[in-house]
């Protein structure tokens, strides 16, 4: 494909911004971490708990251990040559699950810090919108094993996806403590809130849309708890993500942001009367 010099430049000019902005979020690290931290909130202090635990892989050797696990899992998935179509949403492309894995499921890091939200907070009704091939869903269900009263509710688009991660799942836990809901988010969403109540962690990775995005947030604001922490994966992917990001930072009942580029946190806690923005860089 031909790409104009003009455009070449642009290209060059927006991975230049990029690397300098995360470069100024690395000099400022520790500064903003105690900015963090002088805030006093007890959800927001877990949180910089969690994020410098994923960063330095400070986890217990139990913890480590359902790392191996989940790890395991994600080494069989990156070796299967299985081939899946995506005709439910209309189109004729293919693709080997290995593939897949590489490209949609969370990297170690992240998923680190997934598993010690989940933890540090004792989560008890998490609700994850992109299934996908239930890597990040197993790290959640690792981390919620010792809650008998945590439930994990997980959407997915792809019948092969939802297919193969229940099956991870019943592998990990009994299955009445997590359901897999199989169909289109446009189809299935609605529904869901009106079924399941009283979320406090929420990690929102399935539409990479401005429109969705939002009307997640401000639907999920009415079913989840005070205090509740969700994260927003790609946030950085669009111009329309970066909108939607922009916009959720903004809204009121956001109390504190964590921008860490490639994801997004959010508490939502209605004891905080001066909402506050913070940006941090955890991993490319």
């Amino acid at each position: 494909m031909y790409l104009s010099k003009n455009y070449k430049v642009l290209m060059i000019l927006s991975r230049v911004k990029k690397h300098l902005n995360i470069t100024m979020r690395r000099i400022n690290h520790k500064q903003r971490l105690e900015d963090m931290r002088a805030t006093g909130n007890s959800t927001l202090l877990k949180v910089v708990d969690c994020l410098l635990k994923a960063e330095a892989n400070d986890f217990s050797p139990e913890d480590q251990a359902a790392f191996d696990r989940v790890e395991s899992y994600r080494n069989q998935l990156l070796g299967s040559t299985e081939i899946v179509d995506f005709k439910v949403f209309g189109s004729d492309d293919t693709e080997t699950i290995s593939n897949v894995c590489k490209a949609a499921t969370s990297p170690k890091i992240w998923a680190r810090l997934i598993y010690a939200l989940a933890s540090e907070f004792e989560a008890k009704k998490v609700l994850e919108i992109g299934t996908n091939l239930g890597v990040s869903g197993s790290y959640l269900l690792e981390a919620l094993r010792h809650n008998s009263d945590s439930q994990l509710v997980t959407m997915e688009g792809m019948p092969r996806y939802v297919e193969i991660s229940r099956n991870q799942f019943k592998a990990i836990t009994n299955e009445d403590r997590f359901e897999v809901i199989e169909g289109k988010y446009e189809d299935t969403f609605d529904d869901m809130i009106d079924r399941h109540q009283d979320f406090d962690l929420l990690f929102i990775d399935g539409n990479h849309q401005k429109g969705p995005t939002l009307e997640y947030y401000e639907k999920l604001l009415k079913v989840s708890t005070r205090p509740s922490v969700w994260i927003f994966d790609d946030i950085y992917w669009t111009n329309g993500m970066k909108e939607a990001w922009d916009i959720i930072r903004q809204n009121p009942e956001t109390s504190y942001s964590i921008d860490l580029y490639k994801t997004g946190l959010v508490v939502v806690d209605p004891s905080v009367s001066v909402p506050k923005h913070f940006a941090l860089h955890l991993a490319y």
